[in-house]
């Protein structure tokens, strides 16, 4: 199987790169910054400095074009901003190669529960966020064909070395996900 990962508002990073290691299958990237390299900061700054360099709709954007150049069966694996992303733009496209998008702690998808999957999508959120309440959008979410939304104990970005929420248990459980998940 083909993977697209779309990346959360650090774009690439280290860690991003030895987490694809262990898919260790075909993997294309796509990220808010197109391949460049952004500072590490605190969570704040990295998120003034995706706003600023490119933003929720430009990023959809970003994620739809990947989505339409798809030439094999494909997952998407999708974190933060590049799952809400996918969310978005999985619903655009009209590309059959796009087979799954598997999004985690996709927390701007609160503000598009008005959509439907058109690929199986499976969602997992973190145990709470402090601007919206979880249990709520995964209630709405859960009422769509083709979806699937599962809570963790971890909390948003712990697949993500560099957030503050970052949890080794969280990574090797749900890499693990991944690896089972994606088949």
């Amino acid at each position: 199987m083909n993977y697209l990962i779309a990346s959360d508002i650090y774009g690439l990073t280290p860690a991003l790169m030895r987490l694809l290691e262990v898919i260790s299958a075909n993997i294309t990237i796509v990220d808010p910054y197109s391949g460049n390299y952004q500072p590490i900061e605190n969570e704040q700054n990295s998120y003034d400095n995706f706003m600023q360099k490119c933003g929720h709709d430009e990023y959809t954007a970003k994620v739809q074009k990947c989505f339409e150049s798809l030439t094999v069966p494909t997952i998407c694996i999708a974190f933060s901003a590049g799952a809400s992303a996918a969310w978005r733009a999985q619903l655009l496209t009209g590309n059959t190669h796009l087979k799954k998008l598997i999004g985690f702690y996709p927390s701007q998808i609160r503000h598009n529960l008005n959509l439907s999957a058109k690929v199986p999508c499976e969602f997992i959120f973190p145990a709470s966020e402090s601007h919206f309440n979880v249990d709520e959008v995964i209630k709405a979410l859960s009422t769509k064909a083709d979806v699937k939304c599962y809570k963790t104990n971890f909390l948003h970005g712990f697949m993500n070395e560099y957030s503050t929420n970052f949890n080794a248990q969280g990574l090797v459980e749900y890499s693990n996900y991944i690896k089972q998940g994606s088949r």
